[in-house]
């Protein structure tokens, strides 16, 4: 019977507790009934002390008992020496503490730094006393998917867990720290593809009833532009130009260029000019993240919308660049997707006519690029 894994109660005097901090319990059924408690010093760590019970809670009494002796913490001070070296990159909390330090790490926006943060948080806390040589071996992997599956009712956040831990070990083996890659093969949780979700005009109408005015703003521009959440909010005048918006977008550190719509353009001619930033708050303020968060559910909740995020936007706004003009892989650019994501979804929400023409367009380019011949029509027999 495999032990179940569980953190320390930490129960006894706060003198013990201050000892005990860090400690790791397995229990086991054992075969007269009787229950086992073992203690490590760490995860994956030594055995510092054993206990046995008629139930699990005679077995925590007599181990807490255990662990109260000078001889049993004496013996975890022992153990726990190598320990100390996990402010080293040799260990999990070392290597992370590293990683948050590292170039590669200041590149990153500021959404992205405070995911990784969360979920690095996490796995520290689960495994920052391992040895990084540790997920070098198959069994790592096991340990590291039964932590991921304590969050499989939320597949997306157990997903985002896993491609956190998976980024610190692909910057580890480019520094030359390790050659683990405990995350390679592991199927994902979560299987939506938003990149083909859209809110409609009937959605935008309804939530758009719900919103204050300056909550609307942000909802209208997003699905003009296709910026991110972080993006706009921090989107400044000065990134306004003639014809387009010019801005360095936070997720991957690049340019981008994103033409104006006539309909971007009345939304910015008619915004009010409270701030450096475009968009603020009913106190003529930025908006932080939360904040916006916030109203923006409670907008959703009151028209009633479900199913649909405000990162969805990006697909409305694809749909709309489109028709605009803007040719395809200019589109794929803007929104990091690939031409392919592009095509799917203005097959899906984009009227055949309008893919048509634009495919006809393209083929018009390419013959008149290569050839001297006359394009194809465009128009009627």
């Amino acid at each position: 019977m495999r032990a179940q894994m569980t953190n320390w109660n930490r129960r006894g005097s706060a003198g013990v507790r201050a000892r005990l901090v860090g400690l790791h319990k397995a229990t086991k059924r054992l075969s007269d009934g009787r229950v086992a408690v073992y203690v490590y010093a760490y995860r994956g760590g030594g055995i510092v002390a054993r206990a046995e019970g008629r139930t699990l809670d005679a077995a925590n009494r007599a181990v807490e008992a255990e662990l109260g002796r000078p001889e049993t913490l004496d013996r975890i001070e022992r153990a726990r020496k190598p320990v100390r070296q996990a402010d080293s990159k040799a260990y999990i909390r070392g290597l992370i503490a590293a990683f948050k330090m590292s170039p590669e790490w200041a590149k990153l926006g500021d959404t992205s730094k405070a995911e990784y943060a969360r979920y690095l948080k996490a796995f520290s806390d689960e495994f920052g006393d391992w040895k990084v040589s540790l997920f070098e071996q198959p069994k790592a992997k096991v340990e590291l998917l039964d932590w991921r599956d304590e969050w499989a009712d939320r597949p997306r956040a157990a997903d985002y867990a896993l491609q956190t831990v998976g980024r610190l070990f692909k910057w580890a083996r480019g520094r030359g720290l390790t050659e683990a890659r405990p995350t390679e093969d592991v199927e994902r949780l979560h299987s939506a593809n938003r990149s083909d979700l859209i809110w409609t005009d009937d959605d935008l109408q309804a939530v758009l009833g719900s919103a204050g005015a300056e909550v609307g703003l942000v909802i209208r521009l997003a699905a003009e532009t296709g910026l991110r959440m972080g993006d706009l909010l921090n989107l400044p005048w000065g990134a306004i130009g003639e014809h387009g918006i010019v801005w360095r977008t936070s997720k991957r550190d690049r340019q981008v260029v994103v033409p104006l719509t006539e309909e971007a353009k009345r939304i910015l001619e008619a915004a009010p000019r409270k701030h450096l930033v475009i968009l603020t708050n009913s106190l003529g303020k930025p908006w932080t993240t939360d904040g916006f968060k916030t109203m923006f559910r409670r907008a959703k909740t009151d028209a009633g919308i479900t199913g649909l995020r405000f990162h969805d936007l990006r697909g409305t706004a694809a749909t709309r660049l489109f028709l605009a003009g803007s040719p395809k892989r200019d589109i794929a650019t803007i929104m990091g997707w690939s031409e392919a994501a592009v095509d799917a979804l203005l097959t899906k929400y984009v009227s055949g006519d309008a893919v048509a023409l634009d495919l006809l367009s393209r083929m018009n380019q390419k013959r008149a690029a290569q050839t001297d011949d006359k394009p194809v029509s465009q128009g009627g027999s």
